[in-house]
């Protein structure tokens, strides 16, 4: 039977034959030694997986190989032991765990059934297992696999008591187990007890649900007495990792002395060795060592201790040794130093017996007033310890000021002092900044480490804009309507204001005033950051608006006829010094007078003109109709003939009004009942749906003058 891994065929009946050339590390002086047990297996990557198919244990063959046969097992819960089994089905599983592996390992069966001396062994206890559970990526050793004889699908290995909330500490009842692994003709046995309560979580806390515990597992330590650690890894089939550790604590060591170190080793290891310090290591690829100081690590040093892999992967561990007894030296103040012009400093130096400093001096202590970087040396039988401080050469403060040279007076603006380290203004502020109203002069004081200095910066008055405007006519009857007119202003926007409550902008506009006199202000705003400032120019009482008369009348009466032919006419016009009147009747009547009396010699309406001047030449005309009626009458006809002829088919009246307001027309019969009523005196009655005969009528009719005219009688219908 052959196996494969990457490309690589390995004989199995030749690795028998080898026997240790596939060893590595620590062979057990009895039959067997347990390492580890996969006590809660995992098992979700495949739907209706069991547990207990999942569970695996790995064990170190002693110096005489083991049958499978030979080797029998005691588990942890009441579980059977089924035997072990090697076919068809246990190759194909070993070919797909192989398949998984992604670093350098190799899974192999044994050979005729047998475990060679000094073997690492992987137990697996079904070949119902789930391998997509159970990682073999990392597998840098060489493992021979076993399967058990599937049919225990409830479990070999007790899980936690802790229940499904996470702790700190175990929350469970103590329930105490032991795995035994027996070869059966040595009567040889190797055995394993743990306390479920103890098992821990990929947390590494206790409790929690199935998931969460799924990879808890025991580390077992041996020779001896076997020492149970409690670990969880996760989903990882039980293989030990690549590992270095320095078990030695970090010591301090005499000044070139000597130190014993250890380190302990986990995985697949190929070689290991120590590096480091340039001291002298007296073992460098076994575990334990020593290490001598070299001369020159008078403060301390760094050791690593790194093991490789078969693959060739390298992990390192390392600890830090620090030393007595070594000189140093250190100087005071630390630095940088900042000296100012003239001055100096003092620096001291500690931790040797004697100094020497750059400028050849020998003193503890120097006074420095140069810049540059002095150093200090101190020396002892374990060596040599430097130090040095670098003086820096401070300048003292150059006070300035930058900002705007001009302002206007309600504009802000910024001042910016430069020169110091803190900054104090004659206004008061504090601060490298100082904001600013309007023009005027200021100054600042600049101090550092080295002293002050003082700077001035005066801000000017800014230009002003001042525009300038023309009109046209300035003074006129109301509404006066004028014309102003500028030029333009660069930068500047330009409003106009008219004294009445209203304003415009544009360089040509016009307005209209009413009567009375206004101030008119041209003004000019900057549109933008400028050295001008905001201008208005205003001509006081430009304007003067007259008031243009209103021309009004009233007539006594409101209407008339010729029964009252006189009328009174008064003009009642406003803001007018003289008015004329014109009445257009036969004769045509022209007067000035306010008010005068005319009778009217015939009915008719009669155009009205009335003009209204004042002294400024302003006025204002009217124009309306006065009409006078005739005298009252009123025609009405005593019989009609609706027989549709054409003629007097209709009863009506006939007036002299000639406006009435309202009319009214009611018909009775004999009995005094109405028959008949219209708004239509004109129209009339038709005499339909009635009879021949006699019938009372009255009519009435309002006039001009709201005077109601009445008449009564009677009229005779015949057909």
């Amino acid at each position: 039977m052959q196996s494969t891994r990457n490309g690589r065929w390995l004989n199995a009946a030749l690795f028998v034959l080898l026997g240790n050339a596939f060893v590595h590390g620590q062979i057990p002086t009895k039959c067997l030694e347990i390492e580890r047990v996969l006590v809660d297996a995992c098992n979700s990557a495949c739907p209706g997986a069991q547990e207990g198919e999942n569970e695996m244990f790995r064990f170190k063959v002693g110096p005489s190989p083991i049958t499978l046969t030979d080797l029998e097992a005691d588990w942890a819960t009441p579980n059977p032991f089924l035997g072990w089994v090697q076919n068809a089905t246990t190759a194909d599983l070993t070919a797909q765990l192989n398949a998984t592996i992604t670093n350098c390992g190799l899974l192999v069966e044994p050979l005729n059934g047998v475990l060679p001396a000094g073997s690492s062994v992987l137990g697996i206890t079904s070949t119902a297992m789930c391998v997509a559970g159970n990682s073999f990526a990392g597998l840098s050793d060489t493992l021979f696999v076993i399967f058990q004889t599937p049919g225990n699908s409830l479990g070999h290995f007790k899980n936690t008591t802790n229940g499904n909330a996470v702790t700190n500490t175990p929350s469970g009842n103590s329930d105490n187990r032991v795995f035994i692994l027996y070869v059966v003709s040595e009567q040889c046995a190797d055995s394993v007890a743990y306390n479920c309560q103890q098992l821990v979580n990929q947390l590494g806390s206790y409790g929690g649900g199935s998931a969460v515990n799924d990879g808890s597992s025991l580390q077992v330590q041996w020779p001896g007495t076997p020492v149970v650690s409690y670990v969880n890894d996760g989903c990882q089939a039980p293989f030990a990792a690549l590992g270095a550790e320095i078990i030695t604590e970090a010591p301090t060591v005499e000044c070139g002395g000597t130190i014993q170190l250890e380190a302990v080793t986990t995985g697949n290891v190929a070689s290991m060795f120590w590096s480091g310090g340039t001291g002298i290591i007296s073992t460098p690829t076994l575990t334990v060592t020593a290490y001598t100081l070299g001369a020159d690590e008078v403060s301390g040093t760094d050791l690593s201790f790194c093991v490789v892999s078969a693959c060739g992967d390298t992990i390192c561990d390392t600890i830090e040794l620090g030393v007595s007894g070594g000189v140093s030296v250190s100087i005071t103040p630390e630095g940088p130093i900042a000296l100012c012009a003239g001055s100096s400093v003092e620096l001291t130096a500690t931790g040797g017996p004697s100094f020497v400093w750059s400028t050849g001096e020998t003193a503890s202590s120097i006074s420095v007033s140069a810049a540059g970087t002095v150093s200090v040396s101190a020396t002892n039988a374990c060596g040599t310890a430097t130090d040095e401080v670098e003086i820096l050469l401070s300048a003292g403060p150059v006070a300035a000021i930058i900002g705007p040279t001009t302002l206007c007076a309600d504009a802000t603006g910024e001042l910016i002092a430069s020169g110091g380290v803190t900054y104090a203004w004659n206004t008061g502020a504090q601060g490298a900044v100082l904001s600013i109203t309007g023009p005027g002069t200021y100054s600042v004081t600049a101090t550092n480490e080295c002293g002050s200095d003082v700077a001035s910066f005066t801000v000017t008055p800014g230009s002003a804009l001042a525009p300038s405007f023309t009109y046209s006519e300035p003074t006129g009857c109301a509404p006066l309507c004028v014309e102003f007119s500028t030029a333009a202003l660069e930068d500047a926007e330009l409003r106009w204001t008219f004294g009445d409550g209203t304003t415009a902008e544009g360089l040509t506009v016009e307005h209209c005033f009413q009567a009375g006199t206004f101030d008119v202000a041209l003004s000019a705003v900057p549109s933008g950051y400028s050295t001008l400032c905001a201008a208005d120019t205003t001509l006081f009482s430009l304007i003067t608006a007259w008031p243009t008369p209103v021309a009004r009348f009233i007539s006594d009466p409101l209407v008339t006829s010729m029964d009252a032919p006189d009328v009174r006419f008064t003009s009642t016009s406003t803001d007018a010094d003289e008015v004329t009147f014109l009445l257009y009747t036969e004769p045509l009547v022209d007067t000035t007078t306010f008010t005068f009396v005319h009778p009217f010699q015939a009915a008719g309406c009669y155009a009205v003109e009335l003009r209204a001047t004042n002294v400024h030449g302003c006025a204002d005309d009217l124009s309306d109709e006065y009409c006078v009626e005739e005298a009252f009458a009123m025609w009405v006809p005593n019989a009609f003939t609706p027989n549709g002829d054409g003629i007097n088919d209709v009863f009506g009246a006939v007036t002299s009004l000639t406006g009435t307001y309202r009319a009214e027309m009611q018909v009775y019969d004999r009995w005094g009942s109405m028959i008949f009523s219209t708004a239509d005196i004109v129209g009339g009655w038709d005499g339909s749906n009635t009879m021949d005969g006699v019938y009372a009528w009255r009519i009435g009719a309002q006039d001009r003058q709201g005077k109601w005219r009445e008449r009564t009688g009677h009229v005779v219908l015949i057909r």
